[in-house]
């Protein structure tokens, strides 16, 4: 979602001229809905007219959804929600409900509350073949498409923005369909190559407001650019536009812009720029609000800082980036986890719905089996017991998938072992458990060496064969009471409860040689990667499980530098004593 989507929600109309206005309150309330996205000072003026007189119902409808669209604009999303609900779940005019629906979807997506937005998703997807207003239409295609997009249906979402690319309302062009289908394509990984259509959709967005669009595109290609090891074209795409975007006091866009930049020059080499454009992006992403571009930065900042030999500072960004990274995930993972509860949900209705029916067939059934005789007595009851049956196995089913479900909430989706936040909850519990008992714990840290080598030479599906089967190798040597996750990409973690130092050496070491001494896939014997080890002791660090992974991770950078393939403990001097640290810990 983000500020693409409230400029799509804005359902802008040329504006009428100032000469027309009128003071019929249905008159005034149609040039503030044309006015509004386009000219502030007389949607503004118009509105305030139109609230001082008397409206019928179908006025008072659209006044709240005006004024409901104008909080959601100014970022007054309690106000926006409540005036967009009444409508959408009171007006009598079915357009006025789609657009109210619309806009409220793309409100509860910039708010996170992404059950409800799912929630309203459906309802605006039964709406939709009913609206004949072809911008209504348009307008709710585009929001669907994000949500969609965001809660990883990819499929849907390009099938929406293809529609709106087909046949857009007059006034309108292909503009905003293709950056729904751009971006759909580049968040479900599906962007290969760059279609001349994309370059054809920017050079169509010139009407007021389109360029929120256009920049957005050019994102999304600077984007593919960085993906496909072309930084220098990065650069240019996004240095050449970026004064235009400036002027559009969009701060989403700009902390996209800026984030992809210092992955640019980092990656160019260009430390100042690289560390002048992550800086930027934080400055402007929005305050406490962790999301994909500030995530970014800090990375390219720790790694500028690492690079430029400012271990203190390289420190305290990474500790901003694994809690951004964090924070991130787990906002994507709410994301997913709404978007199958509601599934859930909707389900579970549609089954209740053919339930009542059939106990309504019951109920009918039964007075007339009641004037029968014995026999078909007999036949009712088995018919009863039949559907209840049915009934019965319905809820099993219901039951059995929410277990399912959130079970693979849990689980890493490649290696089948726990994923980051599901690591960090046990590990959580087993230290919790340890500190009570004064028993020590040990936290293993490790990731393949190469392992992008591998990637770039034989592709990714070697890739992901070479991680599965090294968690197998790894899962063979470890204890049922030990914890074993991946953080993410080809770095996995093990805790190892009541275990001393020495011991943890020794496993880490066990588990180096049986990687190591293991062909990488089954079909490719001669490949062999090997793995770098971190080790941190509760001795050292306590029972937190953060200094812990600190002070891993910087033994296992350390032994990176020693040459890979080794086991390196943690000591001492890896433990921080930052401030920032200090106050992380507290909170």
């Amino acid at each position: 979602m983000g500020v693409v989507a409230v400029a799509m929600a804005g359902f802008t109309v040329p504006v009428a001229a100032k000469g027309e206005s009128t003071s019929a309150p249905s008159a005034l309330l149609a040039e503030a809905d044309k006015a509004k996205g386009a000219d502030d000072g007389r949607f503004e003026r118009l509105l305030q007219d139109a609230g001082d007189m008397a409206l019928s119902p179908h006025d008072r409808a659209l006044y709240d959804f005006l004024r409901g669209w104008r909080a959601t604009w100014v970022g007054d999303y309690e106000s926006g929600k409540r005036l967009l609900e009444g409508v959408a779940d009171g007006s009598s005019d079915v357009v006025l409900r789609f657009r109210a629906t619309a806009t409220l979807i793309n409100l509860l997506g910039v708010g996170h509350r992404y059950e409800e937005a799912y929630l309203r998703l459906a309802r605006l997807q039964e709406m939709m073949p009913s609206i004949r207003d072809k911008r209504a239409r348009f307008m709710g295609l585009g929001e669907a498409s994000q949500l969609l997009s965001s809660a990883g249906q990819f499929d849907q979402a390009e099938s929406y923005a293809r529609e709106m690319i087909a046949d857009p309302p007059p006034g309108e062009t292909i503009c905003k369909g293709v950056q729904h289908l751009l971006r759909a394509r580049r968040e479900g990984g599906r962007l290969d190559t760059l279609d001349p259509l994309y370059d054809e959709a920017i050079a169509a967005c010139t009407r007021p407001g389109d360029a929120v669009f256009a920049q957005t595109m050019r994102a999304d290609i600077a984007a593919f650019y960085l993906a496909h090891d072309r930084p220098s074209e990065a650069v240019k795409i996004l240095t050449t536009h970026r004064d235009e975007l400036r002027g559009l006091n969009y701060p989403v866009l700009m902390a996209e812009f800026d984030a992809l930049l210092g992955q640019a020059y980092l990656r160019l080499g260009d430390m100042a720029n690289a560390r002048r454009s992550a800086l930027s992006a934080v400055a402007v992403a929005i305050r406490d609000e962790f999301t994909d571009s500030r995530r970014s930065a800090y990375e390219v900042l720790y790694k500028v800082e690492q690079r430029l030999g400012n271990l203190d500072a390289a420190l305290g960004y990474h500790e901003r980036f694994m809690a951004a990274d964090k924070a991130y995930l787990n906002d994507i993972s709410a994301r997913s986890l709404a978007f199958q509860m509601v599934d859930q949900q909707l389900q579970a209705r549609k089954n209740e719905v053919e339930a009542l029916n059939k106990q309504n067939e019951i109920l009918r059934l039964t007075g007339t089996l009641a004037r029968k005789e014995v026999e078909t007595g007999r036949l009712y009851i088995f018919v009863l017991l039949m559907c209840l049956a049915v009934i019965a196995w319905i809820v099993l089913w219901l039951r059995r998938s929410q277990l399912r479900f959130m079970k693979l909430a849990r689980r890493d989706g490649l290696t089948g072992i726990c994923n980051r936040e599901h690591f960090v909850d046990q590990s959580d519990r087993v230290l919790a458990y340890g500190a009570r008992s004064d028993r020590g714990a040990c936290l293993i840290l490790f990731d393949l060496d190469h392992f992008k080598s591998v990637n770039d030479t034989y592709g990714h599906a070697v890739g992901d064969e070479t991680l599965k089967r090294a968690v197998d190798v790894c899962r063979r040597a470890l204890h049922a009471c030990d914890v074993f996750g991946r953080l993410g990409g080809e770095e996995f973690a093990v805790l190892l409860p009541d275990c001393n130092p020495a011991q943890a050496r020794a496993r880490a070491e066990q588990l180096r040689l049986s990687i190591a001494a293991t062909s990488a896939t089954q079909s490719m014997p001669h490949l062999h990667v090997t793995a770098s080890f971190g080790v941190a002791s509760t001795m050292q660090c306590g029972f937190e499980l953060h200094r812990l992974l600190v002070v891993a991770d910087a033994a296992l950078y350390r032994a990176k530098r020693a040459g890979r393939n080794c086991v390196t403990l943690g000591d001492t001097a890896d433990i921080p004593d930052s401030p920032y640290l200090a106050s992380e810990a507290r909170g």
